[in-house]
């Protein structure tokens, strides 16, 4: 629906005319699949089939197969069987050729011999998981039918019809939306219900003491005001955003198939940052693009809940020094929740945490134009599971890792500790350690870059190499090398890695991120790191094998090279 329109269109008067039909925010996933009846009795029914983010509509565009049992005006039972068809991202509407059946036997081994012909045209709804409607002209005459879902699912949580808009949101373009944002901060407790669409237009702030709750399968759109659409969490605020491996939170731009569409995720928290004069007790600072003050005293922090979270289509440019992200994490503090979130298809970096405390676990970062993973300022987290796969047309770092650019010796100093990260590049460079940071990595994979796999930059760096440790790393088919040994540097790169324990400069044999049988990232020694957070598991990289794929049943574009 909303990519039918221009920005602008969408920001029309109240009351201005709009022929289009309803909005849902919800997608449309495998938990509607099944047994349908008819409300008004009988036995007609559908069983519907759902294909999940199927070819070419592309992400979050699932498609449907349905076969609807009926009977004709005499009372004869028909057996119709639609096409595959896609169900539009924005309506949850699928347009249906129907074929009619006949002959034939639901037996096995002797099927007999069905024959089709054409019936006709319908199109089917979906309002919830419990409610679609299907409007028909065929060969038998034209109708609406409503049917209710047949099949108990403890995953079906779009329970609800749309209703209305609540107080702090105003009524959208179209039926079943919800316009949030360009007003006053959120300070009370709200709810972002999953039966309505959020349309996300200027800054959408939660303030201090405000909290926002995001039900499962609720989808946030953001572009259809302008590229600086943004949702932000302002320091003291709080965002329980906790979606489910079968129903994801989706935050997508208004079109849903590039990058740059919307603004993306700011998270403001209290936690320490550096770059501030020596003797300032506590070091704040101003985020870019307008999104806010962060820093402060508290590594304990915590800005919410952030699990089953997909944020797609966003990141702006403005220059070199002031950019949106995917999610910029803040001054984050590691009383936040950060687990299962993808960053798809940004302009900017995929995620980037300025200093702060915050720890994650299970990221996956897909198709990001800059850097994956990018932190400055003093960031003191830790992240393991992490999947980070560059798409051919655009990338930059795998990994940009800085203390600050601006004074590299600066404190507090960043020294994140990663374990099981897999980076698979095109272009520039895997790991780039540069501009003061410390860093641990270790049981992590880096391969295809189009550059060096591994580069250390900036004299503090070096002088700082105490502080930077790699363990069990497999490292290896970049295009420029393995490590980027550059005359003049204090020590070899390479010998400087592969002094230390369990790395190996060798081709991880990788299928698509996971290892193939024999890969030497099966037989590494367990994460090294002793600290509770880290699972001391034996191999080396995100995913050890199909069987074992979080990543499964919630993302998307880890199956393909390009937008």
């Amino acid at each position: 629906m909303f990519n039918n329109f221009k920005r602008n269109a969408l920001v029309l008067a109240a009351g201005a005319a709009i022929c289009a039909p309803s909005a849902h925010a919800f997608v449309v996933n495998d938990t509607f699949a099944g047994n349908w009846g008819d409300v008004d009795g009988g036995s007609r029914g559908l069983i519907i089939d759902i294909l999940e983010n199927r070819a070419p509509a592309g992400d979050f565009a699932p498609a449907v197969l349905v076969e609807w049992f009926t009977y004709d005006e005499d009372g004869n039972p028909l057996w119709l069987i639609s096409n595959t068809a896609q169900i539009d991202r924005d309506t949850n509407t699928a347009s249906l050729q129907f074929l009619e059946f006949a002959g034939g036997a639901f037996a096995t081994p002797d099927l007999g011999s069905p024959s089709s012909s054409a019936w006709g045209s319908g199109t089917l709804t979906f309002n919830s998981c419990n409610e679609a409607v299907l409007e028909f002209d065929g060969a038998n005459g034209t109708g609406t039918t409503t049917f209710t879902s047949l099949t108990e699912s403890t995953q079906c949580v779009v329970d609800e019809v749309f209703s209305g808009c609540p107080d702090f949101a105003s009524a959208g373009p179209v039926e079943g939306s919800c316009i949030i944002g360009g007003g006053d901060p959120i300070t009370d407790d709200i709810t972002l219900t999953n039966e309505t669409t959020w349309l996300i237009q200027g800054q959408f702030v939660i303030g201090n003491g405000g909290s926002v709750t995001i039900e499962p399968n609720t989808e946030l759109v953001g572009g259809t005001l302008g590229d600086l659409d943004t949702f932000i969490v302002a320091q003291g605020g709080k965002v329980f955003a906790e979606g489910t491996q079968e129903n994801p939170i989706v935050m997508r731009g208004f079109l849903a198939q590039g990058r740059g569409e919307w603004g993306g995720v700011v998270v403001n928290g209290f936690a320490p940052i550096n770059g501030c004069a020596e003797g300032v007790e506590v070091c704040t600072a101003q985020g870019e693009g307008n999104s806010g003050t962060y820093g402060g005293n508290d590594p304990d922090d915590s800005s919410g809940v952030f699990r089953y979270l997909i944020v797609s289509n966003a990141g702006i440019l403005f220059n070199e020094e002031n950019e949106l992200n995917g999610i910029a994490f803040q001054g984050v503090g590691r009383g936040t929740t950060i687990e299962y979130v993808q960053v798809h298809l940004n302009t900017d970096d995929g995620i980037e945490f300025f200093g702060g405390t915050a720890n994650a676990k299970r990221l996956v970062l897909t198709g990001i134009g800059d850097d994956s993973l990018d932190w400055t300022q003093g960031w003191q987290g830790k992240v393991q599971y992490l999947v980070a796969k560059q798409y051919t047309d655009d990338g930059d770092q795998g990994i940009e890792a800085d203390n600050n650019g601006d004074a590299n010796d600066s404190l507090p100093r960043a020294l994140p500790f990663i374990a099981n990260a897999t980076f698979i590049g095109a272009q520039d460079t895997g790991w780039l350690i540069r501009e003061g940071t410390g860093v641990a990595i270790a049981n992590s994979i880096v391969t295809g870059f189009g550059d060096a796999c591994v580069d250390i930059d900036q004299e503090s760096t070096f002088n700082n190499s105490e502080n930077l440790t790699f363990n069990n790393n497999i490292i290896g088919n970049c295009g420029g090398g393995a490590f980027d040994d550059e005359a003049g540097d204090p020590f070899l790169v390479s010998d400087f890695v592969l002094g230390q324990l369990g790395n190996v400069q060798a081709d991880p044999m990788l299928n698509n991120y996971i290892p193939m049988p024999g890969s030497p990232a099966l037989n590494v020694a367990p994460v090294p790191f002793t600290d509770s957070f880290f699972d001391n598991v034996n191999y080396a990289g995100a995913v050890p094998s199909q069987g074992d794929d979080w990543t499964k049943g919630w993302t998307v574009g880890l199956d393909r090279d390009a937008p």
